[in-house]
């Protein structure tokens, strides 16, 4: 693979995830994730969950504390992809975090080792850049 379409795939898939994560539905984005996972969060803890389940719970959790601070939409930019072998890559980007308005609630950099499972991808880690 390219390493345009390999881009183009990295940037479909958090297209993807950013509209999972503005329907505030922890199943909905625990799919994207591969179980088990490993998350390195903002305030530098590290959780590894096991199944979508946990998946679904952990960010269910996430996704109604940034709805409750005003959260309604999401975007990404600044994205960088590097394939690692056949079936990885490491997407880093910048998200912001909206509200209603369209103004910024919150912005930060995550990189996520993406895995090319039964042709899609999954997220295997997640880690904020934590400062």
């Amino acid at each position: 693979m390219g390493t345009r379409q390999l881009a183009d795939e990295a940037r479909a898939f958090l297209e993807e995830y950013a509209r999972a994560f503005d329907s505030i539905d922890g199943s909905r984005i625990a799919r994207l994730y591969h179980a088990p996972c490993v998350t390195i969060r903002g305030d530098g803890s590290i959780h590894c969950l096991q199944s979508r389940e946990e998946l679904a719970r952990f960010f269910q959790g996430i996704a109604d504390t940034y709805y409750r601070d005003g959260y309604r939409s999401s975007r990404f930019s600044n994205l960088e992809v590097t394939p690692i072998g056949a079936r990885s890559a490491l997407a880093t980007v910048e998200w912001e975090l909206l509200r209603a308005d369209g103004s910024a609630l919150r912005s930060w950099h995550q990189s996520y080792n993406l895995v090319r499972i039964d042709g899609g991808w999954q997220i295997l880690v997640s880690t904020f850049h934590v400062k």
